[in-house]
């Protein structure tokens, strides 16, 4: 597993983790990595988002400044979608991955 910081130019969007062709973003209203194959396809076909890897203290240190952070009004409909997702990753099995660890 990889971690990445999204970025759309100089905004900050997503703190994603990538693990066998699947892209998960950080989502912070929600606390989770949730599945985002939107962000899949940028990453592997379209391109319009700029992908930066990074470590661990890295990802964390972007989640704790708000990196993920949605506009509860302007995304109800995806976060409504990853509020009930049967299969988030927390962010502590995400890291733990990166770094190699087996729970």
């Amino acid at each position: 597993m990889k971690l990445y910081l999204v970025k759309d130019g100089e905004r900050q969007v997503w703190v994603a983790a990538l693990a066998n062709e699947h892209m998960y973003s950080y989502v912070a209203n929600t606390g989770y990595f949730h599945d985002n194959n939107a962000l899949r396809n940028d990453f592997y076909m379209d391109f319009d988002y700029q992908y930066e890897e990074i470590d661990v203290i890295r990802a964390k240190a972007l989640i704790a400044a708000g990196v993920g952070q949605l506009d509860e009004t302007a995304r109800a409909d995806a976060l409504s979608k990853w509020r009930t997702d049967p299969r988030p990753l927390s962010p502590n099995d995400v890291f733990a991955a990166v770094a190699g660890f087996r729970p």
